[in-house]
């Protein structure tokens, strides 16, 4: 347990960082570059949460032939929850405390990129992300939809790198047993 908690505060440390420099990258929350602040906040997410794999590396390589695959598995999503939690409170702390006038901002950048902008269709776009700006003015919505982010793309790096390590290792073991 205290692995798991001591990789899932370095992940979410490593997340909020790419976070935070994805944040500089809007500086004064212009709407041209929201575009590139989110695919840069996503890639630190997945970049971060990769860390996963080395961490499950480095914890079953020594005892590969006791470790089942769910023990790979529950130990990488134990990293992303932990990862997760850290990287939602840092988010709504930068998002209501450090900078409340990013959602604005968000949201001006999205009405920007509707693919229609004007008529009955954009009006109706545009009543659906006032509901939605409505509920991500909840910082209780903002943590769980950013947390929900991290531990399903850490469920799915979990499940792919737990059955990439449980069968490498159980391969390396066969060569070395003949």
């Amino acid at each position: 347990m205290q692995t798991i908690f001591k990789w899932g505060v370095i992940v979410g440390a490593v997340m909020t960082i790419f976070m935070f420099g994805s944040y500089f990258v809007v500086a004064g929350n212009q709407a041209q570059n929201m575009g590139i602040a989110e695919v840069t906040g996503y890639v630190g997410m997945i970049a971060a949460l990769a860390i996963i794999l080395f961490a499950m590396h480095k914890q079953f390589s020594e005892r590969a032939d006791k470790q089942s695959l769910w023990q790979r598995i529950i130990f990488g999503v134990g990293i992303a929850v932990i990862a997760g939690t850290i990287f939602a409170i840092c988010d709504v702390i930068y998002t209501f405390m450090i900078n409340p006038g990013f959602m604005d901002a968000y949201f001006e950048y999205y009405l920007s990129t509707l693919p229609v902008q004007e008529g009955p269709e954009y009006e109706r776009m545009v009543e659906d992300a006032m509901a939605q700006r409505e509920m991500f003015a909840q910082p209780i919505m903002v943590f769980l939809v950013m947390a929900a982010t991290v531990w399903m793309i850490g469920l799915v790096v979990s499940v792919l790198g737990g059955l990439g390590h449980y069968f490498w290792t159980k391969s390396k073991m066969n060569n070395q047993a003949m």
